[in-house]
């Protein structure tokens, strides 16, 4: 292996979200003043979300962005309790959404360490993201200005696990599939797409989850500056 080039999810691998899916169901149902259960709700939600955007990447529907499928999956999640919804309500829903978003992303110390770390040992750093680019950027801070490109679903209308969005980043950065290692924390999303695009992969598992079936990463870590341990495996260079 000769790795030149190492991609990075963003959200949950770069950006740690903290307990945002927690407080999430609980500030909407505060909202609309509504006495569900919030993990009920949150988990039926979830599905919708989740549903709503392979429906997307298996182009059973045109191309929605992230905060477009936030606002549709909850229309649908509040129809099934039976809780109808203006149109005005929801816009300041899926504005309330953003703002907790807003304030749970953070960027910690470990993971501008290890960023320039790769950086000043020469390698072509980017970054493949499912997010929205407006809301990416703001998240990502000064921190995206240490990658090379930043890929985002929103502006090629293709989401991961699609290899046409790896296959777009290698040739941004002008680089192999071989060169390659694409470091991401969802299986189904990150670790499929990278390996359909015979990229190396590397499984940020830092919640201890199941394997999935059919889906084995080339690297499994729990913690991010592992990645710098991987990089002595695959690519050794004097520090």
């Amino acid at each position: 292996m000769n790795i030149d080039t190492i991609f990075f999810d963003a959200y949950g691998t770069l950006i740690d979200i903290g307990d945002y899916f927690h407080g999430l169901p609980v500030q909407v149902l505060k909202y609309i003043e509504c006495d569900l259960d919030p993990h009920q709700f949150m988990k039926y939600w979830n599905e919708v979300f989740i549903n709503t955007m392979f429906d997307v990447i298996e182009e059973k529907r045109p191309f929605l962005n992230i905060r477009t499928i936030y606002r549709t999956s909850l229309k649908d999640a509040l129809l099934k309790h039976s809780i109808p919804v203006s149109d005005v309500r929801l816009d300041e829903l899926n504005m309330l959404c953003k703002q907790l978003l807003d304030r749970k992303c953070i960027i910690s110390p470990s993971v501008r360490n290890v960023i320039k770390t790769l950086k000043d040992d020469g390698m072509k750093l980017g970054i493949i993201s499912n997010g929205d680019r407006e809301e990416l950027l703001q998240h990502l801070g000064d921190v995206a200005e240490l990658f090379d490109d930043i890929i985002i679903s929103e502006n090629l209308g293709v989401y991961k696990p699609d290899h046409r969005i790896f296959k777009f980043a290698l040739d941004r950065l002008k680089t192999r599939p071989e060169n390659a290692l694409f470091i991401g924390d969802n299986i189904k999303i990150d670790m499929a797409g990278a390996n359909n695009a015979n990229i190396y992969s590397v499984w940020y598992n830092k919640n201890g989850e199941p394997p999935e079936d059919g889906i084995k990463p080339h690297f499994t870590i729990t913690g991010i500056n592992e990645v710098l341990d991987i990089m002595k495996l695959v690519s050794p260079m004097p520090r």
